[in-house]
């Protein structure tokens, strides 16, 4: 099967190398591209959406919890396996022009010198590391560290083909991965591990990942033999190691809180937690792709100086998303009864404030628009790390003082809303002008507030719920009715 595979993809590249050449339009190339991953990405998660009640039916809260929490490690293990090294790819590109897959292999080298020095000593410490972690085995630790690498190796080889817009095969890796997983998962947990859910769940998705890397490392090397290079070594790590912080800290931001509840409260209640966050995710998933055709247009906005576009077309974003946000609240209720069973009901409190925050986490994509584009990246880093340290501390003083999981969903709104906050200030004085309308900032954000706990009181009330639904939905129609002209001058300026 994996042979077969492999040809699949094979083909697929070469297709993707033939498209290229046809290609000499750049901006052709970026638009088609940028197109094709915020639809597969969409696709992709919504692979991950629909299986929640798949799992939450097989895995007790417990396991759930526990496999969340093994997540969460993975995704911080990962950065530090990795050492960002994907992101010095983008400038290698011009740099080494004739060199890069000489580049890309040595740089594959030093992950995989990276990873196996850090793995070895962790596996030495697997037994007392894994009672610090509230891991229930030393074998989650080793298993840690083997899909950490394999991450590691899938975001390096995605950086690759996203330099050469080889969507196609990003497209057909993450599809396979994210069908695999899912199946080989539930095989496992049906067949293999009755009593211990939770590791049939943790190799389901291991091994699929596992293999894919060795894959991806194969068909690195094979353009280019792998060998040390100081000068290549150099250059990634000088690009890369800045960036380390601020991805440990923007995972922090998104993972840390369920660890904690893990470590303070218990696996059962990380597990309520953690399936109620992947829920109100779904907006964070839509605002994601989503500005991956905004962000490309707001750069060539800003070139052009057209600062009155900006501040209409973001008029109208946030209104957007300010109505979706608002729709998913209001049926949240209705989503927990049908993604999970009965030992989930209580998660239904959490979705509501889980979407606020990222209602906030959407607006500071916004402001953080700026600092990249005027490329004052170092205050990005240190925003996001306060913004972690705020919300460890925030996390533990709450969740201590109520012993409630549910503490660290209103944490993470106060978390998120200062982290905009500070990049709203921020952006404000490098570009000098205000961009955006903060009366409209100001205004949708008070009402996701009020809205929000709006709903909370009506979480048992459906039929009143549904009126606000209907309200809700003809609220849209007639935006999009209203603004139906502006709305596609702007698609005609975005695809021009």
């Amino acid at each position: 099967m994996w042979i077969r595979i492999i040809r699949d993809i094979s083909a697929i590249k070469e297709r993707d190398d033939r498209s290229v050449m046809q290609n000499n339009g750049s901006g052709g190339k970026a638009l088609k591209a940028g197109i094709g991953y915020t639809i597969g990405n969409i696709f992709i998660r919504g692979i991950s959406f629909l299986t929640i009640p798949v799992f939450s039916r097989l895995l007790s809260t417990g396991d759930y919890g526990i496999y969340n929490t093994f997540a969460s490690y993975v995704s911080i293990v990962t950065i530090i396996l990795g050492l960002a090294l994907q992101a010095s790819i983008k400038n290698a590109r011009f740099d080494f022009p004739d060199k890069l897959s000489d580049f890309c292999s040595s740089l594959a080298l030093l992950t995989i010198v990276n990873s196996l020095v850090i793995s070895g000593v962790v596996c030495c410490f697997a037994s007392p590391l894994s009672g610090v972690m509230k891991m229930v085995t030393p074998w989650l630790v080793v298993l840690i560290m083997v899909e950490a690498f394999a991450n590691c190796i899938l975001y390096f080889y995605n950086a690759i083909l996203s330099v050469h817009y080889k969507f196609k095969e990003y497209l057909v890796i993450s599809f396979i991965y994210s069908l695999s997983s899912v199946v080989l998962s539930v095989v496992l947990i049906l067949f293999c591990f009755r009593g211990a859910e939770y590791m049939g769940r943790v190799l389901g998705s291991v091994i699929p990942l596992l293999c894919l890397s060795v894959y991806m490392l194969w068909r690195i090397f094979r353009e280019a033999k792998p060998r040390m290079s100081k000068e290549y070594w150099k250059y990634g790590l000088k690009i890369s190691l800045p960036l380390v912080p601020h991805q440990l800290s923007q995972i922090i931001l998104s993972q840390f809180d369920r660890i904690m509840i893990n470590s303070m409260v218990g696996d059962w209640a990380a597990g309520l937690y953690s399936f109620a966050y992947n829920i109100g995710m779904l907006l964070h998933v839509v605002t994601n792709s989503t500005d991956t055709a905004w962000s490309p247009w707001f750069f060539e906005q800003m070139e052009s100086k057209n600062y009155d576009q900006i501040r209409k077309s973001s008029n109208l974003y946030i209104l957007l998303v300010t109505v979706l946000s608002a729709g998913l609240m209001v049926i949240s209720p209705e989503l927990v009864l049908i993604m999970g069973a009965d030992e989930y009901q209580p998660s239904k409190y959490v979705v509501i404030p889980i979407v606020m925050s990222m209602f906030f986490s959407f607006l500071y994509t916004l402001p953080v628009g700026v600092e990249y584009y005027y490329k004052k990246t170092g205050y990005i880093a240190a925003g996001t790390t306060a913004s972690a340290v705020v919300n460890i501390v925030l996390n533990y003083v709450f969740i201590k003082l109520t012993g409630s999981y549910v503490a660290a969903a209103y944490t993470t709104v106060i978390t998120h809303f200062l982290y905009y906050l500070f990049h709203m200030i921020l952006a404000r004085r490098i570009a000098k002008r205000q961009l955006f309308n903060v009366g409209i900032m100001v205004g949708t954000s008070a009402f996701v507030l009020a809205f929000g706990f709006i709903c909370l009181a009506l979480v048992e009330y459906m039929l009143v719920r549904a009126v606000l639904l209907v309200g809700i939905i003809a609220a849209l129609v007639l935006f999009v009715v209203k603004q139906k002209d502006e709305l596609l001058g702007i698609l005609k300026k975005k695809s021009a």
